[in-house]
């Protein structure tokens, strides 16, 4: 049997058997590449999608036809061919920067949802390999196309030889597997924490100054009609020693 589909289906079993939510289950089957190929933001709210029925098994390219077939055993129903329309399986990949060619614009790193990229305006951007899941989302907003997709080394098949080594095996995999999901998700979740942290400082920060300009302006008017009322007293005064 494909090991690549036990190892996915064990993950959705340990899952189940730890308590999670049939959302969760779901999760931890999927890649974690975060590459929206599936019509979602991510693998949290497209496993919440096919809980709601909004969405079928066989929308994640980088899960493969492996994926869709734990998927389906996972919530016991009938499996589906992988929908081509949302892209072809790859092998794992990473991406790296053609140092030359990079001109630190950061687009990669606004655009990158596990913080893979580091680096600085106009300084040249670097990409921390090991974080990287090969979501592609990276190269169609390098404006100098200077990203390349790497294949990892693939991992070295289990020997099917002995049952009780194919089952250590089996499952020191699935450990890895789980290892890499795992912190995949942990640093999109970060990634996401942190914009919407971002976002609540700019608002919160264009607030005060929105609330001070306010206030300025409320004093700017105070002191004008101040300077009027004096003026006007001052006119008034004149024309009083006039008529005397």
């Amino acid at each position: 049997m494909n090991e690549n589909y036990l190892i996915l289906l064990g993950l959705g079993n340990d899952a189940k058997a730890e308590g999670k939510s049939l959302a969760e289950q779901i999760d931890a089957v999927l890649p974690q590449t975060q590459c929206a190929q599936c019509d979602f933001d991510g693998c949290k709210p497209y496993s919440e999608a096919i809980v709601s029925g909004e969405a079928e098994i066989n929308q994640c390219p980088p899960g493969g036809q492996d994926g869709v077939d734990a998927l389906a055993e996972l919530l016991g129903r009938q499996s589906l061919p992988l929908n081509e329309t949302h892209g072809e399986t790859k092998p794992r990949r990473f991406a790296i920067v053609d140092e030359k060619a990079c001109i630190g614009c950061t687009l990669c790193i606004k655009a990158c949802p596990v913080d893979a990229f580091v680096g600085s305006s106009k300084v040249m951007t670097q990409v921390i390999a090991k974080e990287c899941t090969g979501c592609d989302l990276c190269l169609p907003v390098c404006p100098v196309d200077c990203i390349d997709m790497i294949e990892s080394e693939p991992l070295q098949k289990i020997s099917h030889k002995d049952s009780t080594q194919f089952n250590d095996a089996l499952i020191q995999r699935q450990i890895l597997e789980r290892s890499i999901r795992d912190n995949s998700r942990e640093r999109y979740q970060f990634h996401q924490a942190r914009l919407d942290r971002d976002k609540r400082e700019r608002d919160e920060l264009l607030k005060s100054r929105t609330i001070a300009l306010k206030e300025k302006m409320a004093k700017d008017k105070e002191q004008k009609e101040k300077i009027q009322a004096a003026m006007q007293r001052l006119k008034k005064s004149k024309n009083s020693n006039a008529i005397k």
